[in-house]
């Protein structure tokens, strides 16, 4: 058996041009890619300006027509009650996020990380869960896989008021 059959395997990528064959193979196999060059393709692009154009991959870049959004929320989750905190994004936004409690037992927060579009009446809507856990703390990035309300479902089921911090920068607004 061939060493680099498991490369059949890889889903590929097409370059306009060819880099250094050995080496773009290496470094696009790390990223689960497989380099194609063609025969009539050059083995070594020409650089413009000291540059080898590279090119742009699917998700790395997105425009919105969301205004950016930096803010930092206090969110109190009276002892024993629960509530859900929204941010609305349309589909392909991202934020970037951070959030933290202070109580005695953090273990005590159930925390649902979700996303569900807006549910028109008799109708189903779309729900998707991207992280439930009990840490007490969280951080991450999200980009939305489609248009509708985003947010965290707080469960505070210790005996002590607790207030959660969030900071949240992005394209989105906050739902009341």
């Amino acid at each position: 058996m061939n060493s680099l059959s498991f490369l059949s395997s890889l889903p590929s990528l097409s370059f306009n041009r060819c880099v250094n064959r050995s080496r773009a193979l290496l470094m696009l196999m790390s990223a689960g890619m497989l380099l194609q060059c063609t025969a009539d393709e050059p083995a070594t692009p020409t650089a413009v300006n000291g540059w080898i154009e590279f090119p742009l991959s699917e998700h790395t870049y997105s425009a919105s027509n969301t205004p950016f959004l930096h803010g930092h929320y206090a969110i109190p989750v009276p002892a024993g009650e629960a509530l859900e905190y929204k941010l609305r994004l349309n589909e392909g936004d991202t934020i970037v996020y951070q959030w933290s409690v202070e109580m005695m037992l953090p273990g005590l927060l159930d925390v649902e990380f979700h996303g569900h579009t807006d549910r028109e009446p008799g109708a189903d809507g779309l729900l998707m869960f991207y992280n439930i856990h009990r840490n007490g703390q969280e951080s991450g990035t999200l980009t939305a896989p489609f248009s509708g309300i985003h947010g965290w479902y707080l469960n505070n089921q210790s005996a002590e008021d607790i207030v959660v911090h969030l900071e949240v920068a992005g394209f989105y607004t906050v739902e009341p």
